[in-house]
């Protein structure tokens, strides 16, 4: 007769401490893939929701003879736009200007004019003239943007902005730019040419590489509050962070691109020998003319760019004249750039 006939089996210590460790290992393994995978599922959520955006404005401008809803100018002071008359003869002045660009919601500048707080009951996109094509909401904002907390920053409406590449670009071969009494001229006078009407659809010569949107970071330009724009810290920062929503492309020293997506990198502004010393930064998705859409990663990622915070000026000034040849390609097929330095 065996006697361990009714004994219970049962894990010893040592068998039940090592499934544990087995447990906590996979754990360990799958838990940055899932991470990872999460990650990549918002970045295509992202680049879904603006390229949405981004056919609205292609349809948008099928309804207006190849117009585009980007109207003002963009780069100028959030505080001072003043009431210069542009072009001359318009009537209308470089605010007004702004004040027509509703596509978004009616009255975007008095947000960041007037540095209010708290958004009045209009301040929705919804009430934009391009929602109507966009119809839904959340097509305005990358996932990643939503689940960002800050209790400093109040806006949670919006984060895909277009760029100031809306209107046809001028320089110095250009009769409407070269005369300095021209309409398009007056009250401008940059050496780098001159913002002149409003670019139609079809007068892009490379539409697949014209931005038309981006992906903004949470805390700067469409997404800070007010007080955060004019917080230069030398004179390159002080010109570049005074703007409103309306602003340039990632491949500028006017703007910063998103940074929530893919694998981190440096700038391209960074030097060798502090490439140790400045942190990587993610990319944000970018919308071109033609519609589609990549993720980019900004060659200028914290616009602190005077010489006391580590980045290299001149490489950012190559870059720019880079970036400035390519958007005179993509608009009108111009392989130089006449400029005039001398202004």
């Amino acid at each position: 007769m065996c006697r361990d006939r009714g004994r219970r089996k049962a894990f010893t210590l040592i068998e039940l401490l090592v499934v544990v460790a087995i447990i906590a290992l996979l754990i360990s393994i799958l838990l940055p893939s899932l991470s990872r995978a999460r990650a990549q599922a918002r970045t295509s959520v992202c680049a879904s929701r603006i390229t949405q955006v981004a056919k609205s404005i292609l349809l948008y401008a099928d309804d207006y003879d190849e117009g585009l809803p980007f109207l003002g100018r963009g780069w100028e002071d959030c505080d001072d736009l003043g009431d210069v008359e542009w072009p001359t003869g318009s009537g209308m002045t470089v605010r007004d200007w702004a004040y027509a660009e509703n596509w978004l919601m009616p009255n975007m500048p008095d947000y960041w004019f007037d540095r209010q707080e708290t958004w009045p009951v209009e301040a929705d996109v919804r009430n934009g003239s391009l929602f109507k094509y966009t119809r839904f909401e959340n097509l305005y904002r990358c996932p990643d943007f939503e689940r960002v907390s800050d209790p400093g920053k109040f806006q949670n409406a919006f984060n895909y902005t277009r760029t100031l590449l809306g209107r046809k670009w001028y320089d110095y071969d250009d009769p409407e730019a070269s005369d300095p009494d021209s309409a398009w001229r007056t009250d401008y006078g940059s050496p780098f040419g001159a913002p002149g009407p409003v670019l139609r659809i079809g007068q892009t010569y490379a539409p697949s590489r014209l931005y038309m949107l981006l992906d903004e970071r949470w805390s700067h330009h469409c997404a800070n509050p007010d007080l955060d724009c004019a917080a230069g810290t030398g004179y390159l920062e002080d010109q570049i962070t005074k703007m409103w929503m309306a602003i340039d492309a990632i491949w500028t020293i006017g703007d910063e691109g998103g940074q929530y997506h893919g694998s981190p990198r440096l700038s391209q502004v960074v030097p060798p020998e502090l490439v140790g010393l400045i942190t990587p930064i993610k990319g944000g998705n970018a919308a071109f003319f033609d519609g589609h859409v990549t993720l980019d990663t900004d060659i200028l990622p914290d616009r602190l760019i005077d010489e006391g915070w580590g980045f290299d000026i001149g490489r950012a000034g190559l870059l720019f004249f880079e970036w400035l040849r390519e958007m005179m390609f993509t608009q009108r097929g111009k392989k130089t750039l006449n400029i005039n330095l001398t202004l």
